[in-house]
């Protein structure tokens, strides 16, 4: 389980101090499809980086499979690593720029001593992102925004970790890109039994992955809605302010 257990955080001092999360709780099992809705700035994106260990609360507690992140980082960073792995919002950023999509596939398999049968390994990442083996020649800029993620994609799954925790994946993405995607996470998930936590705006997204909902307000974490009725809900408003469906 992926755990967040009565959590506060507070970013800042002083006079800048703002409290993010106040008694925040969260439990991710490793066959579940979970996204985190909420305005900008309510800390979405903080729960996440809690959980991979980037950012340390100030109170309560952050535990992937009953082992506090702190511990992981200080006896097994790397153990944490193969459990689970971030997806980034702008996988442009997130891939290293002066290297090959081989080269980076290659270098997340040796950071990890993973030595053994490295080609099957990333032939295998490679088509279960659906992706031709011709992109390991190439470097990032030169593939389109939905072939990057999918390298990211690909890039997180050949440690074959039981959770993805994706910022926004579809964001920097076109509508139809973005739920081709989606569509991807869904079936890799389904396929694997890999579990997803996501941060994410938009309503379309859980919707299409058959996610849960949980809604950030005020640093604390709803009870889980079902994606259709905060999807129905996110139209219902859109159409009284006259702009039509929003997915």
């Amino acid at each position: 389980m992926l755990v967040l257990d009565n959590v506060d955080l507070t970013l800042g001092s002083g006079a800048s101090a703002r409290t993010i999360l106040r008694g925040a709780s969260l439990a991710v099992g490793p066959n579940a499809r979970v996204c985190i809705a909420g305005p900008s700035g309510a800390g979405k994106t903080t729960i996440l980086k809690l959980l991979l260990g980037l950012l340390s609360p100030d109170r309560g507690s952050v535990t992937v499979n009953d082992r506090s992140v702190s511990a992981w980082l200080s006896r097994d960073p790397l153990g944490l690593r193969r459990l689970v792995q971030p997806v980034f919002q702008n996988p442009l950023s997130a891939l290293p720029p002066r290297h090959t999509v081989g080269w980076m596939l290659n270098e997340a398999l040796k950071i990890h001593g993973i030595t053994a049968n490295a080609t099957a390994k990333i032939s295998d990442a490679l088509a279960a992102v659906e992706l031709p083996s011709s992109v390991l020649g190439r470097f990032a800029h030169q593939l389109s925004g939905g072939q990057q993620q999918r390298v990211a994609l690909a890039r997180a799954l050949m440690l074959r970790p039981r959770w993805l925790l994706a910022d926004e994946p579809t964001a920097a993405l076109d509508p139809a890109t973005a739920m081709a995607i989606a569509a991807l996470m869904l079936d890799l998930s389904t396929r694997e039994g890999l579990g997803l936590l996501l941060v994410t705006h938009d309503p379309a997204l859980p919707h299409a992955l058959q996610a849960g909902v949980l809604h950030l307000t005020d640093g604390q974490l709803s009870a889980s809605e079902q994606a259709q009725t905060w999807l129905a809900r996110e139209n219902s408003a859109w159409r009284a302010t006259g702009h039509g469906l929003r997915a």
